[in-house]
Formats: C-alpha cells, sequence, structure tokens
C-alpha cells in the first residue's frame, strides 16, 4: 500500500484553487484509501521551491506498482526538479477519471492505455498523444498446474477472475479472445481482488485463474509452488500506454514548454533505470527505497524487483524492433492498433487516428 507521507506544512504541495476546483469538476476526486495523497518534495529550500513550476500529474492506480517506475522514480530522483518543475503525483480511480481530470483541465498531462483512450478520441474527445511509456501490456493469468491457463482456448468454458469489469483487464481479454476465435461469451468474468491471496480461491475451484499484474504475477510465482503464471494471450493483442494531454494545452506555449520538460524528466529517468540493469537496479531501488516516498510489497522484495524492471526495461518501455526511441510514438503500431480495435468491434471506425497523435514534443537525441 502507498503511503501517505505528510511533510511539514512549510514545504507541503498544495493544490491551487483551481485545480482543486477543475478536479471537482471533473468528478475524478474519488481518491483510493491507499493514495500517496500528492508524494512529498525533496525540498533544496525555500528559493529553489519558488522557482520551479508546479504540475499536479494524475495516475490512473495509486503508485503501489513497478509499472509506475517512471513517475515515482523521476520524482525521489530530482529529475522533475532538474527540468525545473515542482511535480504533484495524485492518483484517481481508474482511467475513466484520470481522463476526465485531464479533461476538466485538472491535470495537464497523464497516461493511459489506448485500449481506453481510442473509444474518447474517436468520440471527438480533444485528446492527444504526446509520448509512448509501454508498447505492450504486462497483464498474466494466474492459475494452477492442476488446471493451468496458458492460453485464450484454455479459458473457453472458464471462470476468469479480474480487479474490475469493463475495465483494462476485459478488455485485453475480449481482445484477446476474439483475435483467437474463442467466443467471449463462453468466459465468465468475476471481478475478485488481484492478490496473491485470491490464489486459494482459485485453488478451491470457484475461479480457473485471475488477471493480474506483473509485480503481482511474479510474487506469485515465487511464492506459489502451484501456480502457473502465463500471459495467456493477453500481450498478443496490441496495447499502448501513452502520455496524453488535450488540443487545448498543446496552443499553450507557457503548457507546452512544462510538457516537454515532463516529458524530458521522464525520459531521462527511465534512461538512467535502464542503465542500472547491469547493477541489478541497485542504485535505483536503494533511491525508491530510501526516499521514503513510496512502500509497497514489490519494492520491498529484491527479485520480484528485479524481475519486475528487468521487464519493464528489456520489453514494456522500449520497442526495438520498431526502430523508435524512449517515449516516441510509433505511428505504425498506432495506426494498426486503431484497425485492430475497429475489426474487434470496440471502436466504430472512419476515423484517422494519425490526427490524435504527435511526436513534436518527444526529447529528441
Amino acid at each position: 500500500m502507498s503511503r501517505a507521507v505528510r511533510p511539514p506544512a512549510t514545504s507541503r504541495r498544495r493544490m491551487n484553487a483551481r485545480v482543486a476546483t477543475a478536479l471537482l469538476a471533473a468528478g475524478a476526486l474519488a481518491l483510493t484509501a491507499c493514495s500517496t495523497g500528492g508524494a512529498p518534495a525533496a525540498s533544496d529550500g525555500d528559493e529553489q521551491e519558488t522557482e520551479l513550476t508546479k504540475m499536479l500529474v494524475v495516475t490512473f492506480l495509486p503508485l503501489e506498482s513497478f509499472s509506475f517506475t517512471p513517475e515515482m522514480f523521476a520524482y525521489s530522483g530530482g529529475y522533475f526538479e532538474k527540468h525545473g518543475l515542482d511535480v504533484q503525483l495524485q492518483p484517481v480511480q481508474g482511467t475513466a477519471a484520470a481522463i476526465q481530470a485531464l479533461l476538466g483541465g485538472a491535470t495537464p498531462i497523464t497516461r493511459a492505455s489506448t485500449v481506453d483512450v481510442f473509444p474518447a478520441m474517436e468520440q471527438g474527445q480533444e485528446l492527444r498523444s504526446i509520448g509512448t511509456m509501454a508498447y505492450k501490456s504486462n497483464l498474466r493469468v494466474a492459475s494452477t498446474v492442476d488446471n493451468s491457463i496458458t492460453s485464450t482456448s484454455d479459458m473457453e468454458g472458464a471462470t476468469i477472475g479480474m480487479g474490475s469489469l469493463g475495465g483494462t483487464s476485459e478488455k485485453m481479454l475480449d481482445l484477446a479472445l476474439g483475435a483467437d476465435g474463442v467466443p467471449l461469451d463462453s468466459v465468465t468474468r468475476q471481478a475478485v481482488p488481484v492478490t496473491g491471496a485470491t490464489m486459494e480461491v482459485v485453488r478451491q475451484g470457484q475461479l480457473d485463474g485471475y488477471i493480474v499484474s506483473l509485480d503481482t504475477s511474479l510474487a506469485i510465482a515465487q511464492q506459489n509452488d502451484d501456480a502457473v503464471v502465463d500471459p495467456a494471450g493477453l500481450t498478443d493483442a496490441p496495447d499502448i500506454q501513452t502520455w496524453i494531454t488535450t488540443a487545448d494545452n498543446l496552443e499553450d506555449p507557457e503548457l507546452v514548454e512544462d510538457l516537454e520538460a515532463f516529458l524530458a524528466a521522464i525520459d531521462e529517468a527511465v534512461q538512467d533505470v535502464i542503465d542500472d540493469a547491469p547493477n541489478d537496479f541497485e542504485n535505483v531501488l536503494q533511491t525508491l527505497r530510501e526516499s521514503g516516498d513510496w512502500s509497497f510489497p514489490a519494492l520491498e522484495d529484491d527479485q520480484v524487483a528485479v524481475e519486475a524492471l528487468k521487464i519493464y526495461t528489456t520489453e514494456t518501455w522500449v520497442n526495438e524492433a520498431a526502430d523508435v526511441r524512449l517515449l516516441e510514438n510509433d505511428m505504425e503500431a498506432w495506426q494498426t492498433t486503431y484497425d485492430t480495435y475497429v475489426d474487434a468491434g470496440l471502436l466504430q471506425g472512419g476515423k484517422d487516428p494519425q490526427e490524435w497523435i504527435t511526436n513534436d514534443y518527444v526529447p529528441g537525441d
């Protein structure tokens, strides 16, 4: 669980009135009980604090997963400050809330999966992709050796658990099933806690398996000798996690400067995580742990932490096959993903997705 840390009043980061009003208007201030509450700033004194540009950045889940390493490491490692930003990271309840916070003006940037953001773009919401954070999904299906699930065909007639119905996990499941010709209605879906404890429900036969994040899947595999953890086709369906802003924001020179600074900080932080791989990410983990800003089980487990970061740095945040650099949007993959969603019936089609994406603000070499 992310720890709510409250710095002294003299250095505490506060949302200004415009941001608070926008969050309420967007209906996005439905924060989880495990929220960081805005992680504390690493202050170098009041003088420097006044020089930094304040930016509230909304995340679609609490920062208690290595999925959010880019934001967490950029925060605790001082990369945001280096690029002139005083960033507050604020979790909300899900991608829909994050998008509403963006459209309502509460945040100038957030990230979301294409499976969630394409419908909003197709419906005419003025969202723009200005960078790519993840080039593929890292979802896994946890099951047991007695009834292992390692493909979409194994899920036909099965009961599959997921964190919420109608969310990203279920959409990716539908895409994978549809791509392999498995009838969508042949799989029963059930909302369950996506933690290691749910493995017992699988053993009891009430579930055949359940969809979990990468961090959780690694912990499950480590702690349960009878566990089978497999992508089961979920990572084959195209899914891009994209940094998004609004068209109006891109018309504001000051906001554009902030957005470019934010992406530059993320870019530098991610590159340093990648460069720390030969050290088994010792420097990265030390920074995250000693900062006191974050607290979640995977962070404290050396084996899970290293394995998770290996996957993120070699498979998730990079796409060497397409010859694109960090954060660069792969235009061809963007088009292919849109076309795949249209073919699967998730989108109506007939739009030009290239109008929603740009590489103009991605840091250069």
